[in-house]
């Protein structure tokens, strides 16, 4: 079944993250371009920020006007069309998902609600911070999930650093509290200490001692997803840069003024940030028959076929997909978003061809957290031999982990593209300043 404008087979993508995106690619070069399917990325932004360096865009180490992609140009290089706006409904019956109205900025309206056909759906929404309820998360705490909470915690970041090295008198101390102890809380907190010491370098007062950074963590250690070993190597590391990690740690709730903790202690804080856990958008639990886990996940089977979905698919942090092996819950990492990228790009393409599904079966990579700027620590997963994970750490480390922004440049440009950007990159840090100030 056409959907019913299309005069060939038509595929939806809904949202173009670091998954949605490489898979509105792959499909647009293979078959967009080939005119073998109409294929629409939709997303209620204009740009794609790689999420695994949001906290670099948090602290300026990352230039949003640098690094982002318009999906516009970008799909008209790679042979797929972008519509802009939110999803907020779904007619399995009619084919057809309903996207929200888009008001300029100005309050005029750009573009009224607006219905797409499709033949075949693929929900990639991502995730969305989850506060577990806690209380005063929402009034008090700042997030790291899109690059909007990027930017405005780079700002108020700025602004409290400049207030506190402000006047004649000696600098006051400022206090930034990150709730959550995984990689995002972890990579925060290093990036968060290396900005503090490139604004003194820069001429603030204030000294990179006076600022007191502190984890939070209610597991009995960080990056709990990790290896052991891992996990004391990064709270080595952010001991070294004198960050306060505190694990076995339950929040009771947010403050004004700090983070309350479950057993009457309190840590004081100018800033606060959640990172402690994300669930999917609660809009998706609302979509025509399709089924929803706990935290509003899409459940999907091992083919990404979404539960109640004809024709429907999800992928990335949005859907809850079993790993083929052992059956258990895949994480929300791009690694897997990634790989369900490759899986659907050549499943999809069979689908045309009328071919028999084959399951998804992830294949661990390992893991990689970046603890500054010339350090990270991880694990890497044997390609051959038997089963094993290979830890690395310092700077061969930070290699490793710089070089997953770049296969993920190569993934969406391709590498003759990539490897001009990253000469760029090199060429701009060189001529300016190492953080963004304004």
């Amino acid at each position: 079944m056409l959907s019913r404008n299309a005069a060939v087979p038509r595929i939806v993508i809904v949202g173009g993250g670091a998954g949605g995106l490489e898979l509105a690619t792959r499909l647009g070069r293979t078959l967009g371009a080939r005119h073998r399917a109409q294929v629409v990325l939709v997303d209620g932004s204009p740009t794609h920020i790689w999420k695994p360096l949001l906290h670099e865009v948090a602290t300026g180490a990352l230039n949003t006007g640098e690094d982002e992609v318009n999906y516009f140009a970008h799909g008209y290089r790679n042979g797929y069309d972008f519509e802009f706006g939110f999803m907020q409904g779904l007619d399995q019956k009619r084919r057809t998902i309903r996207l929200s109205a888009i008001p300029g900025s100005d309050g005029q309206l750009l573009s009224p609600e607006r219905e797409i056909g499709y033949d075949w759906l693929v929900i990639a929404v991502g995730a969305e911070a989850n506060d577990f309820g806690t209380p005063g998360v929402a009034e008090h705490a700042m997030f790291l999930n899109t690059p909007n909470d990027a930017e405005k915690l780079r700002h108020r970041v700025l602004e409290q650093a400049f207030r506190a090295s402000s006047g004649e008198a000696p600098a006051r101390a400022l206090s930034i509290a990150i709730v959550g102890g995984g990689a995002t809380g972890v990579e925060l907190a290093a990036e968060l200490n290396h900005t503090m010491c490139e604004l003194h370098h820069y001429g603030a007062r204030l000294q990179p001692e006076r600022v007191k950074i502190s984890v939070i963590e209610g597991a009995d250690r960080i990056l709990a997803a990790a290896p052991p070993s891992l996990s004391a190597y990064a709270e080595e590391q952010l001991a070294g840069k004198h960050i306060q990690v505190l694990t076995g740690s339950r929040v009771a709730a947010v403050e004004a003024d700090g983070v309350a903790l479950s057993d009457g202690r309190k840590v004081e804080a100018d800033i606060t940030v959640w990172a402690a856990g994300v669930k999917a958008p609660g809009w998706l639990a609302g979509l025509d028959g399709l089924e929803t886990n706990r935290i509003n996940q899409l459940v999907v089977d091992t083919r990404l076929h979404c539960a109640g979905g004809d024709c429907v698919y999800a992928m990335g942090d949005c859907a809850a997909a079993p790993d083929g092996d052992s059956g258990r819950m895949l994480a929300a990492t791009a690694q897997v978003a990634h790989q369900q990228a490759r899986y659907l790009a050549d499943e999809l393409a069979r689908r045309l061809e009328d071919k028999p599904a084959r399951p998804f079966a992830f294949k661990p990579q390992g893991m990689m957290v970046s603890l500054g700027k010339h350090t990270a620590v991880g694990s890497l997963a044997a390609v051959v031999g038997p089963k094993r994970d290979y830890h690395v750490e310092g700077r061969g480390a930070k290699l490793i982990y710089a070089s997953l922004y770049r296969m993920h440049q190569a993934a969406v440009h391709g590498w003759v593209l990539a490897i001009l950007l990253f000469i760029g990159d090199k060429l701009r840090r060189a001529a300016r300043p190492a953080l963004k100030l304004h």
